[in-house]
């Protein structure tokens, strides 16, 4: 019999996802469960093994936007807490892996397939080095894979959404100096996620003495479709910063196999985002403006990109 692994992702909100791989092939179909809590987790993971026969499992791995912590994985929203011992006994198992779902994402870049990545810059990809994953959706996150050099890849977690947001016009800096007036403090992640998205279109009309009513993200991108110009320029700004975060560690990772753009925010956008914009300012550079436009730029598309990484674990 095939051996399979049990792979989970709890990454966005109430939304968790359960899928089956067998050792070294991709997932098969994922099923997803509204989960508002840890009760309901464990109900729609008896049914998940219910409707696939309760197979016998080689192991199991969890995404959650958090990393793990003493044995656990907590949901930031609302501290549902998912503990490798609690299931090791559900599942009969000894193997649990808890990742961030952002490494999870990087696991799966070398496994993602020409139709699943939407190119924003070609560039010109070097040898295997190291790769870079970012996005915002309810925060920014980003993961790096680097190259042992003999085919294989080694995940690196990181928090860049945290480092600080620099501006390079008068209007960012007055952008700026309104979500700090509105969030008390400014890094990255405040501008660019979907609070962030929200945040800006609020400051923006601000700004420009405009009343701004409340609007989702998805509400102001189809705004911006219609020719809002506020609406544009909070899809603008979300891009350019974008591209500077993408840059900087780019150049501080000397990232040459590629940078994947992904996460909720971005399927949001999806062709509202401007490539020429992105790349325009990813490739400002007083000094290594052609170290950077060698760099090739994609963004993903495909669904549950992190149970494909988390199945990765057990190849």
């Amino acid at each position: 019999m095939t051996e399979q692994v049990l792979v989970c992702d709890f990454s966005k909100g109430a939304r968790v996802s359960f899928a089956l791989a067998e050792i070294g092939r991709r997932p098969g179909e994922a099923a997803t469960f509204i989960c508002a809590s840890r009760a309901d987790f464990d109900v729609a993971l008896a049914h998940f093994l219910d409707a696939h026969g309760h197979p016998k499992l080689k192991g199991a791995a969890v995404s959650a936007r958090r990393s793990e912590e003493n044995g656990r994985l907590t949901r930031l929203e609302d501290g549902m807490e998912i503990t490798r011992e609690d299931l090791r006994a559900a599942l009969d198992i000894q193997r649990v892996n808890l990742v961030n779902c952002f490494v999870a994402r990087a696991l799966a870049m070398p496994k993602l397939r020409r139709g699943e990545r939407i190119s924003v810059q070609e560039g010109q990809p070097g040898e295997e080095t190291v790769m870079l994953v970012l996005g915002p959706n309810y925060g920014l996150g980003n993961a790096a894979l680097l190259s042992d050099g003999a085919g294989g890849w080694t995940a690196l977690p990181g928090e860049g959404g945290h480092s600080s947001l620099a501006a390079k016009t008068e209007r960012e800096w007055q952008v700026i100096n309104g979500l700090r007036d509105l969030r008390g403090g400014v890094v990255r992640e405040t501008a660019m996620s979907q609070q962030g998205f929200r945040d800006l279109w609020t400051i923006l009309n601000a700004l420009d003495d405009q009343t701004a009513p409340e609007l989702s993200p998805a509400e102001i991108v189809e705004r911006a479709r219609s020719g809002d110009a506020t609406a544009c320029e909070v899809i603008h700004l979300t891009t350019v910063w974008l591209a500077d975060m993408a840059a900087d560690i780019a150049l501080i990772m000397s990232a040459t196999s590629g940078i994947y753009l992904a996460g909720a925010l971005m399927d949001i956008i999806g062709d509202a985002f401007d490539a020429e914009v992105f790349a325009a300012r990813f490739t400002e550079n007083p000094s290594f403006s052609g170290f950077l436009s060698r760099i090739p730029v994609w963004r993903t598309a495909v669904p549950d990109m992190e149970l494909i990484g988390l199945a990765t674990l057990f190849d």
